[in-house]
């Protein structure tokens, strides 16, 4: 009974001591497993990679328009001759395992004022910045002023006075076709569209404060692509503007000339504040100073008496002059003399 006591402890501590040392090769498994796994993740670190692989957006019909990538530049050409959209909704693709922000499918605002930035950032937190550039492919803008064409503008009635320009390739879109005054001093000054725009012609109104004897150029900005005008000077409208020139008048020496006075806007702007006397010029070439002229707005008269002293048969010009004796404007006339 005893012997059997003893084998069956033995056997005990024997099977005992068999459970330990699975128990150790278990856990031994267990160290060199988690050993692998470390070493392994350390022999293939985080990805560093931050490209921007493609870029690309619809434009209004649908159609596919892929960015170049050029080093930290995102260049975006837009097709030419079609409006820019005030915004883009981009498809981007990015470098395995990398992000970026704005991300891809967000909506973004076209601001030219203001640089796009896009960032990538790699998996092991490392980042690159990109630049969003969108460029259209603009034709050349061919235009020319054509009013004034001459290198002379005369002054008109504020409502009446244009800056055009004709030619091809404008861009007929408000927000990108714009037109400015340039004055001697080089301060520009934004005008305001007078007709709509087309691909072959721009036209601006003229301000109403033009100096007569300034000098003056208009720039059309299309896209792009400028156009600068040559300087012109701004002069005082012609005489035949108050009274007209392409008349045959009858007058008699010593007698008031009664013509009509073409119009009262031009007059009150530009001479009845400076206007002293006119002058006359006969066929003989000889020069006749005119006073106590009247302008009569309500009746839309002008009252010329004509000197006695006249020569010859005809009266050929006249001119209107400032208190100073200076010319501020004059015209051809035919008037004939009794």
């Amino acid at each position: 009974m005893d012997g059997l006591r003893i084998f069956l402890i033995k056997k005990i501590m024997l099977l005992s001591l068999s459970k330990k040392q699975i128990r150790s090769f278990q856990l031994l498994a267990i160290f060199i497993l988690t050993m692998t796994c470390w070493s392994c993740k350390k022999e293939t670190p985080d990805l560093p990679y931050k490209d921007i692989e493609s870029f690309s957006i619809r434009d209004a019909s649908g159609n596919t328009l892929s960015a170049s990538i050029v080093e930290d530049r995102i260049i975006l050409y837009w097709p030419p001759l079609v409006d820019q959209p005030e915004s883009i909704t981009p498809t981007i693709k990015v470098s395995e395992m990398a992000t970026i922000t704005p991300a891809s499918g967000t909506s973004i605002e076209l601001q030219l004022e203001k640089p796009i930035i896009y960032t990538v950032r790699a998996q092991d937190g490392s980042s690159k910045n990109y630049t969003l550039s969108f460029q259209v492919n603009q034709p050349q803008v061919q235009a020319k002023l054509n009013d004034p064409s001459t290198g002379i503008y005369s002054l008109k009635e504020p409502e009446k006075g244009t800056f055009t320009f004709v030619g091809e390739n404008i861009i007929p879109n408000e927000t990108q076709t714009k037109g400015y005054l340039i004055d001697k001093d080089g301060k520009e000054t934004l005008l305001s569209l007078n007709t709509a725009l087309t691909y072959f012609i721009a036209k601006f109104t003229a301000p109403d404060n033009l100096k007569a004897g300034s000098s003056y150029q208009v720039k059309l900005v299309s896209g792009r692509f400028s156009v600068l005008s040559d300087p012109f000077e701004v002069v005082l409208p012609g005489l035949d503007v108050l009274i007209k020139s392409n008349v045959a008048y009858n007058a008699t020496k010593g007698q008031n000339l009664v013509v009509p006075l073409v119009s009262k806007i031009l007059y009150e702007l530009y001479f009845k504040s400076d206007f002293d006397h006119f002058v006359a010029v006969d066929n003989l070439n000889n020069s006749y100073k005119i006073t106590n002229a009247v302008f009569d707005v309500t009746k839309l008269t002008v009252s010329l008496p004509i000197p006695t002293t006249v020569l010859g048969s005809k009266i050929n010009v006249l001119k209107i002059m400032d208190k100073s004796g200076k010319i501020l404007t004059e015209s051809n006339y035919s008037i004939a003399v009794n």
